[in-house]
């Protein structure tokens, strides 16, 4: 048999490896099927162990003086047993290095009877805990039920209440729809001031173009013409014109700053206002709500 052909063959017994040794005629007639290394895998070998012996085919059967050696029909008869350090010494008589089969002998009270005892232990364990779970889900369905039964009672008071918030949400709806009808207004009349304000300042744009344009068109004239003396005045008046617009800009520069620190105290004011009014609010809510508090559940009543 090769190797998987033979764990195929003792396929119900969770053998992990086979290996077969060979010599110098080929191969020998012995082969060993290796299980896990825990006791688990102990109890599947000594499985398959006695399986041989109530056959007749285990080791005393092999060891006796005339062992049979083929079955009916002229098939080679198969033994195994459980092997001893000794049987994998001949299993590697004529193996070298890599071929030689690797092992070491453990006591079976530590490889077997300890692990089956803390098996034993947690098995103990596992049911001691699954009593404990089934307990557990005892208590846990009494006060389930006792949950519902609170939950109802909650629910229905939830729903009284319930007619009440709705009837505050729109209170505070229609006066937050009223708040912003007046911040609109507001806003409107701001937004017309502004665009007041920039029409103004475009008049007065235009207004100093067009003078700077009628002086610059006066000079070039007066210049084909050689008056020079109107020449200097006319250049007199645009420097002077510059002059008052680089005035202009400069004391608009500080009128704009000057508004906006005005809009920013005045926004800090209103904004300190409405936190102080925030917390005014919320005191006077907490004070109400101490004034309703229900009465703290106690357990070790008699009630």
């Amino acid at each position: 048999m090769g190797n998987q052909e033979l764990l195929e063959y003792f396929g119900s017994y969770a053998a992990k490896r086979a290996r077969h040794s060979y010599g110098p005629h080929g191969h020998r007639g012995i082969s060993v099927l290796i299980f896990d290394s825990s006791e688990m895998g102990y109890m599947e070998a000594e499985r398959l162990h006695r399986h041989f012996v109530e056959q007749g085919t285990s080791r005393e059967a092999w060891e006796r003086s005339n062992p049979v050696l083929f079955c009916h029909g002229g098939k080679r008869q198969l033994y195994g047993y459980l092997a001893r350090k000794e049987d994998l010494d001949i299993f590697n008589q004529h193996s070298q290095g890599k071929s030689r089969l690797k092992f070491d002998v453990r006591s079976y009270q530590e490889m077997v009877v300890i692990p089956m005892k803390q098996m034993s232990e947690d098995n103990q364990q596992l049911t001691y805990l699954k009593n404990k779970v089934v307990k557990e889900k005892e208590i846990s369905k009494a006060l389930h039920d006792n949950f519902v039964a609170v939950t109802q009672k909650l629910r229905e008071t939830s729903e009284d209440n319930q007619i009440v918030r709705l009837r505050t949400k729109m209170q505070q709806d229609e006066s937050k729809e009223m708040m912003d009808y007046q911040e609109r207004f507001f806003k409107d009349q701001i937004d017309r001031i502004h665009k007041h304000t920039e029409e103004k300042e475009r008049r007065y744009e235009k207004l100093l173009q067009e003078e700077r344009a009628k002086a610059k068109y006066t000079d070039s004239n007066y210049e084909y013409g050689g008056d020079r003396i109107l020449s200097k005045k006319i250049e007199k008046f645009i420097e002077s014109q510059t002059k008052d617009v680089e005035a202009f800009e400069s004391r608009r520069e500080k009128l704009i700053k000057a508004h906006d620190e005005k809009k920013i105290s005045l926004r800090r004011r209103h904004l300190a206002e409405e936190v102080e009014l925030e917390k005014e609010f919320d005191a006077e809510l907490t004070q109400l709500m101490e004034e309703y508090a229900p009465n703290s559940f106690n357990n070790s009543g008699s009630d």
